[in-house]
């Protein structure tokens, strides 16, 4: 049985990048993200935070342009916790300026689309990956963002049934 706790950590691999002026690059930023987690079945159903088989988790992620002047190329990259399978079409922020990307390879390619390859009438083809095969979600502002702008990610992912087991990604396409 997992707990919410867990989840919560499991999210520690969050990668956040970006660029602001040089001046900027020298002197230490502080804190410009937040990661927090709700646990949507169990609020809907008057029980404990903890994440039981078939919850539904929301991840929210926050920045916040900290700097003196603005940011170019904030890129929030965020690992699918472990044992938790990412909701199709949940992924989305609160700008029009952000392309949301995914990765099933691990966090080392993303696409808007992944693919990967089947036999289909005897021939490899590409084909969409299922999106229990995410691994990884990576928004990219595309704009400036202004001193104190900021910027809502979110996604949401559902921890596994009993007999419901990770599938194996086939070859990438």
């Amino acid at each position: 049985m997992r707990r919410f706790p867990t989840l919560l950590a499991a999210v520690g691999g969050l990668i956040l990048s970006a660029l602001g002026t040089a001046a900027q690059a020298q002197a230490p930023a502080p804190r410009p993200l937040t990661v927090t987690a709700q646990n949507l079945t169990a609020r809907s159903a008057g029980r404990s935070a903890e994440v039981l088989p078939g919850d539904t988790v929301r991840y929210e992620l926050r920045f916040v342009n900290a700097q003196s002047g603005p940011v170019h190329n904030v890129v929030f990259d965020n690992p699918i916790p472990s044992g938790l399978r990412y909701l199709a079409g949940t992924a989305g922020a609160d700008r029009q300026d952000v392309t949301v990307t995914y990765s099933i390879d691990g966090g080392r390619t993303y696409s808007a689309q992944p693919t990967v390859q089947r036999v289909v009438d005897g021939r490899r083809v590409n084909v969409p990956a299922p999106p229990e095969l995410y691994t990884h979600i990576r928004w990219i502002v595309q704009g400036e963002l202004l001193p104190g702008a900021r910027v809502t990610a979110e996604f949401r992912a559902q921890l596994a049934t009993h007999g419901q087991n990770q599938p194996t990604p086939p070859q990438r396409g």
